[in-house]
């Protein structure tokens, strides 16, 4: 039984900080070059991706990913329970649907 704790704590925290990765990257390359991104246009809705109305929901959802990937690696780490670690991998793959929507 500690053998699949183990491996599910291993695999919530490298695909938490793998999104971590990923949000960051694009957090910065939106900063950057703004023009890239269709921001409140139909152009997002037309490639698959949502409509954000500003700069700040872009910025605000990306962020809420940053700071659940780090809660969920912390709290992944810090679980002994095999119940909470499930719920956990289950709110990592929750992450990853949203990113692909995003």
């Amino acid at each position: 039984m500690k053998a699949i704790s183990l491996a599910i704590k291993v695999l919530i925290v490298i695909l938490a900080n793998s999104l971590l990765v990923i949000c960051v990257s694009e957090l910065i390359n939106f900063l950057q070059k703004t023009d890239n991104y269709f921001i409140g246009s139909e152009a997002m809705i037309e490639h698959g991706g949502w409509p954000y109305s500003s700069d700040f929901a872009y910025i605000f959802f990306n962020s809420f990913l940053i700071i659940m990937s780090i809660l969920l690696s912390f709290l992944a780490v810090r679980s002994h329970n095999i119940k909470h670690l499930i719920l956990l991998l289950l709110l990592v793959i929750c992450q990853i649907g949203y990113l692909i929507i995003l």
